[in-house]
């Protein structure tokens, strides 16, 4: 409606919607005036109803007439109906005078303004005051009417607009200032206050607090008269920050705070200690204020009662606020502030921005303000500001750090508070990282923190710190903790360890942008706490760039390069080196400059050094406790850091860490395999290698001599085979055709070493990655040769077919009695002559194909090159010798090496059928075997031979059948005992054979018929049994079902 009259106002003369808003309110005003009148003589309720009514439609209408149509005739028109309710006074009830002050509130704002009369502004003053107070403000234990929030909100509106109006009104504001007007004030700013703090209306609250600021700053603006008033308002403002007292709105808090540190900047500024004087106050400020509230009331009482006070108390009165102010009362004041901050500071950490930002600027402007009057508090101010500094909010901590930096510059007194105050922290950090009040402990080291950025930022020599900074650090930090939990893996590293690390199954690891990996916490994160750790990190960053950083790195990397010191001060100090030097590098990317850059790598160099030192000697001592392996980690975040600096020129430095950080890889810590995993990956980017992978393979040769080399000199451990197998595994085959030497001499140490079940199983299981790493990279073709089954192959139909099947068959078969012959020492480990003959032949052949080629060599069918499926075959054959080992993990292993090669082995049946032929008898023995998980793995390997080998295997099944046949269960396994339990696993194992071997080997009629009579209670529950033995004779199945 009010744009619509706008818009009409637009195309007509000013004179005439002038005219018609005067028509419209004068409809609404003559009626009213006459209900007013009536209502002196005759108050009944449909008198105050129909008032109601009209004070309802009179705001509806003035609210919707344009701005620049008010004038100040149509004010005083307006006024007039409502001067006759004013005069009612206590006769009104709530609403109506709640309407009155809303229409009021409308007048000041929209017609009169700043040209408002002074004295009417003055009455209008006292009458608002009257209506909104309820008689607490001068005897809170006594209530003389009451007053609802809203009828406060509109009366504290009201106020507010007269103020502003005084505020741009020069006479309107001298009014106000003037003596004798000064007890009205007091009383008003008494309700007011009284307001703000009973009040549960935040609008109310906000209009409340609003009215004051505008009143006690823009109006007053007096320090001698804001004197008066500030003991009585900053202790009402001070009860409501307290949340113990009043759970206040954010917006009321911020009202409150700001207005706070408005009165005290105007009650004590540096400008006016010179204005001061010696003698003390005449009176005491709580007198003062109290004769205050007292003349304000009789002023009130003698204006309703139509009678005017004296000049000469006003003059008294007013001398007597003028002489408020001495230093007396400045030193009072002074200790009186420092007890008000409390509350204040602890607004701090409020979780809304809006009240940390008014507490920011509470302390900037009274530091500003009154930086010799308040000298007390200026400690309390810059702890305050410096908490701020890194606050969650960007502009709260933006603008707390930027108004320090800039005021202390060049502040002599600020910069001494600020080194008291980091020399104060730095040597209490022991205390505060011991502490178990967190929040407490992150606004110490908060302060810390900033402090040293402050000092950094103002290029000053932090000599003062330099001495106690690393002893500091050494005393208070601990890197580790013998109650931090530690997962520890099995001796040797196995597949499912490397998959893990690969896809972060250890410790959630984040992947940077660039293709980097972030490092998992170390236990000091445990011990102080995450965000402690990370505050700590960011001081030593910055002082790693500050002007005594070099002389602090060359502490700490001193410390760490000692090994008489304690390996806990070594950990510490490197771990404060790295992150120094972090800062160094990071201070590089924004500046340029040549003597940082020299320090930089000269770092880098020297965490080369350190770390690979570190390392060696972790490695050497095998009786290292696991609680004391932080300075591994370290060394490797060190690495890390190192490769990032020197980018590719690390690669000279790859020949001395590629071992350790791979034999790292096959620690039995898996938090070390994580971390030299990570470290690895992040060298391999940082020196512009595409992957770990690529980084591997290029630098295979500097691990492999150095293995060679151990070998050599007989310095053997079983963590020896654990490197090699990682290299494989995380290189990958293309790490394969390095390893013809490396694989003889493995060979050669099973026949010297077999006794030591640890070692023999970690060679086992290089060679086992060996066979898994050349089945990945042949992936397809093995899975043509998998997919192959007995219906594709052609039965036997004519005389033709049985010649050609005939010729199919290898020459070689040995009958059971040479068979017998053959693997009668079998039960045992193979004699040393056998194994020597065995790598001597493995030599052979290596040398027959490295040096004499035949020269007319038969044609290679195999999708996989020759020399890999030679060297998958040896380590297949060689499994034999082993599979009766005492060590029930070797056998495990062996079989399942064994599961993982078929499909290799497959891809060339020429070489495959004496393979199983040699393999056979072991794997028949492990049916019989104690453990049954050895009985299941076992199963798996003559469900591989027959799969691949088809019509071979008839008469090996003949002979192994009744043993098969024997590990079935009399019966179904029950599902509550689940799918893991014995029964289950052997069940499941043994009917999967059973499927593979009559699908896949032509079977005599007795023996499928024996097979098919012991699974047959198993049918009906197993489809794929079923659907395997239908395949061979859906009769004889069909007859089961039916008869």
């Amino acid at each position: 409606m009010a744009s619509s009259d706008g818009e009409a106002h637009d195309g007509i003369d000013p004179e005439k919607a002038r005219s018609d808003a005067f028509q419209r309110l004068k409809t609404i005003c003559v009626p009213l005036s006459q209900l007013a009148l009536t209502l002196t003589r005759d108050a009944n309720a449909e008198n105050r109803f129909k008032i109601v009514n009209g004070l309802e439609d009179l705001a509806h209408t003035l609210n919707t007439i344009p701005p620049e149509v008010y004038s100040a005739q149509l004010g005083d028109y307006v006024f007039f109906p409502l001067s006759h309710l004013l005069r009612l006074g206590e006769k009104l009830d709530d609403r109506t005078t709640e309407l009155v002050l809303q229409n009021l509130e409308l007048l000041i704002r929209n017609t009169w303004g700043k040209n408002l009369n002074p004295e009417l502004g003055k009455q209008m003053c006292i009458l608002i005051t009257f209506f909104i107070d309820d008689g607490t403000a001068s005897d809170p234990t006594r209530s003389t009417k009451s007053v609802s929030d809203e009828t406060k909100r509109a009366g504290s509106r009201a106020l507010l607009q007269l103020f502003k109006a005084a505020s741009v009104s020069k006479a309107l504001r001298d009014v106000f200032k003037d003596g004798d007007t000064i007890p009205t004030l007091a009383h008003t700013i008494a309700v007011v206050v009284k307001i703000l703090m009973d009040s549960d209306d935040v609008d109310c609250e906000l209009a409340a607090a609003d009215c004051l600021r505008v009143l006690l700053i823009s109006v007053i603006g007096n320090g001698d008269i804001i004197a008066t008033f500030l003991p009585g308002v900053s202790s009402t403002l001070c009860r409501i920050i307290t949340p113990s007292i009043k759970r206040a709105h954010f917006k009321v808090l911020a009202k409150c705070v700001e207005l706070l540190a408005l009165l005290i900047a105007h009650a004590v500024p540096d400008n006016d200690l010179d204005y001061m004087r010696d003698s003390d106050a005449s009176e005491s400020i709580s007198d003062s204020s109290a004769a205050m509230a007292e003349s304000s009331s009789v002023a009130m009482s003698r204006h309703i009662s139509g009678e005017e006070e004296s000049h000469s108390s006003c003059n008294s009165e007013r001398v007597r606020v003028k002489s408020m102010r001495s230093k007396a009362w400045i030193e009072a004041t002074r200790h009186q502030v420092k007890l008000a901050l409390d509350p204040i500071t602890r607004l701090r950490a409020h979780q809304r921005p809006e009240v940390r930002m008014e507490v920011r600027n509470f302390c900037a402007r009274l530091l500003q303000t009154c930086f010799k009057s308040l000298e007390n508090c200026r400690s309390i101010f810059l702890i305050t500001l410096i908490f701020l500094s890194s606050d969650s909010d960007y502009d709260v901590s933006f603008e707390s750090f930027d108004f320090i930096r800039n005021f202390g510059r060049d502040n002599e007194e600020v910069i001494d508070l600020v080194k008291e105050g980091v020399y104060s922290w730095m040597n209490g950090l022991q205390r505060t990282l011991s502490m178990q009040d967190e929040p407490r402990k992150t606004a110490l080291l908060l302060e810390l923190k900033v402090g040293i950025d402050l000092l950094i930022d103002w290029d000053l020599d932090m000599a003062f710190l330099q001495e106690s900074f690393v002893s500091n650090f050494l005393s208070a930090v601990s890197l580790t903790a013998s109650e931090s939990p530690k997962i520890v893996a099995s001796d040797v590293v196995t597949s499912s360890d490397i998959v893990a690390l690969q896809h972060g199954g250890l410790i959630e690891v984040s992947r940077l942008e660039d293709g980097r990996m972030a490092f998992p916490s170390l236990d000091i994160q445990r011990i102080i706490g995450a965000n402690a750790t990370e505050y700590l990190e960011q001081i030593l960053e910055n002082v790693g760039i500050s002007t005594n950083g070099r002389k602090i790195l060359n502490d700490c990397i001193r410390i760490a390069s000692d090994s008489e010191n304690s390996l806990q001060d070594q950990q510490v100090a490197y771990w404060m080196y790295v992150h120094m030097v972090n800062g160094v590098r990071k201070s590089i990317e924004i500046f340029e400059d040549d003597s940082t850059r020299q320090l930089l790598f000269q770092s880098a160099e020297n965490l080369n050094d350190t770390s690979v030192a570190l390392i060696q000697a972790y490695m050497d001592n095998d009786d290292i406790a696991p609680a004391d392996t932080s300075i591994v980690l370290v060394s490797l975040e060190a690495l890390s850091l190192s490769a990032e600096i020197m980018g590719v020129d690390f690669k000279l430095s790859l020949m001395d860490i590629m071992y350790p950080v791979l034999n790292l890889i096959a620690s039995r810590s898996a938090q070390i395999r994580q971390h030299a995993y990570i470290a690895l990956n992040n060298i391999a980017i940082s020196t512009g290698y595409r992957s770990m992978k690529k980084l591997l393979v290029d630098n295979v040769d500097y691990v492999l001599d150095s293995i060679s080399l151990r070998i050599n000199t007989l310095d053997i451990s079983p963590r020896t085979p654990n490197i090699l197998s990682v290299l494989i595994k995380l290189a990958g085959s293309s790490s394969i055709p390095y390893l013809d030497d490396i694989i003889a001499s493995i060979f050669q140490l099973l026949d010297n070493y077999h006794g030591y079940f640890r070692l023999v199983e970690g060679f086992f299981e290089v060679l086992k990655a060996v066979v898994e790493e050349t089945s990945i990279a042949y992936l397809t073709a093995t899975l043509s040769i998998e997919n192959k089954s007995r219906s594709q192959r052609p039965g036997i139909w004519d005389l033709e077919t049985l010649l050609t099947e005939i010729q199919r068959k290898p020459e070689f078969v040995l009958d059971e009695k040479e068979l017998e012959e053959k693997h009668e020492d079998v039960s045992g480990l193979k004699s040393s002559e056998t194994k020597a003959s065995e790598k001597d032949e493995f030599d052979r052949e290596l040398a027959e194909r490295d040096e004499h080629p035949p020269e007319t060599p038969e044609a290679w069918t195999s999708p996989v090159p020759k020399p890999w499926y030679i060297i998958v075959r040896r380590i297949a054959n060689l499994t034999k010798y082993y599979l009766s080992h005492e060590s029930s993990s070797l056998r495990y292993q062996l079989l399942d090496l064994l599961h993982t090669g078929m499909p290799i082995l497959a891809t060339s049946e020429k070489d495959l059928l004496p393979l199983i032929n040699d393999t056979w008898p072991p794997i028949v023995h492990r049916l019989s075997d104690p453990e049954f998980h050895i009985i299941v793995a076992a199963l798996g390997v003559i469900s591989d031979y027959s799969k691949y080998s088809g019509d071979f295997m008839a008469s090996r099944i003949e002979q192994v059948w009744p043993t098969i046949r024997s590990l079935l269960p009399r019966e179904l396994p029950r599902e509550r005992e689940g799918r893991f339990s014995r029964p289950a696993q052997l069940y499941n194992a043994a009917t999967a054979c059973i499927c593979t071997i009559v699908r896949h080997t032509r079977l005599k009629e007795e023996t499928f018929n024996s097979i098919l009579e012991s699974v047959a209670p198993f049918l009906r529950y197993n489809n794929d049994l079923r659907q395997a033995m239908a395949e061979i004779s859906s009769d004889a199945v069909w007859l089961y079902f039916n008869v």
